[in-house]
């Protein structure tokens, strides 16, 4: 099994933004991943270094794909997602963060799938952005990558994690989360693992028509970019 080693470091001048709380050093859950996946008893997994790794990815992704759809989308559209993110950032209660997340999903899905679907609009609405806003298109194509890489790598113990919180619920006494919480959390990194080719092949080659140049992150190691003042 290939061992996952995530370190990704951020700046100082990122540390404001709490979408990159949790991202740090894994190692360690990274060791206990791979013992469980050759035998090994899973017993003393760092569930909770998981899951805040797992739960950032997860804010990473989000809000990358957001960016990516205020660039892209109508004007009016653009506006409610920026105004729906400042409200994430400012809104304290879970029950009303979780639904406007659902928001910024659901709005931001919309209007990447219509993307796709019609490339050549795409690549002409990519090329007429000015200089700060493709500076901010590739901070966030970036990002976008990296929680793709990022959670391709947290899959990988997932089912490791499953089994661990399933034979032994009390384990996730340290995370703060309950059974169904912690599920939640697998199944979302999951499914941007399994969906990752948006951000690491389709939106790199738009980029490209569109005459853009694009280094795309080599690894889930590399530095997240900050693109909070632009949301």
């Amino acid at each position: 099994m290939k061992k996952i080693a995530i370190v990704l470091a951020i700046s100082a001048s990122m540390g404001a933004s709490s979408v990159y709380a949790g991202f740090g050093s894994l190692s360690s859950l990274a060791s206990t991943l791979t013992e469980s996946a050759t035998g090994v008893s899973s017993a003393n997994m760092d569930l909770a270094g998981f899951f805040t790794q797992a739960k950032a990815t997860n804010a990473m992704f989000i809000q990358s794909r957001s960016a990516l759809a205020s660039l892209l989308a109508s004007k009016k559209d653009s506006d409610e997602l920026k105004t729906k993110q400042k409200s994430l950032k400012t809104t304290s209660d879970p029950k009303e963060k979780e639904a406007i997340q659902k928001e910024i999903v659901a709005m931001s899905n919309a209007v990447l799938d219509a993307s796709k679907k019609d490339e050549d609009a795409t690549v002409a609405k990519l090329s007429s952005l000015n200089a700060e806003q493709k500076k901010y298109l590739l901070a966030s194509a970036s990002n976008f990558v990296i929680a793709s890489l990022a959670a391709r790598d947290l899959a990988l113990g997932a089912k490791q994690v499953s089994m661990s919180m399933m034979t032994n619920p009390m384990s996730l006494t340290n995370t703060g989360l309950s059974l169904v919480d912690a599920k939640n959390v697998v199944g979302d990194i999951t499914g941007i693992a399994k969906n990752s080719s948006m951000a690491l092949v389709e939106y790199p080659k738009l980029l490209k028509k569109a005459g853009i140049e694009f280094k795309i992150p080599e690894s889930a190691a590399s530095k997240p970019q900050d693109i909070s003042s632009f949301l």
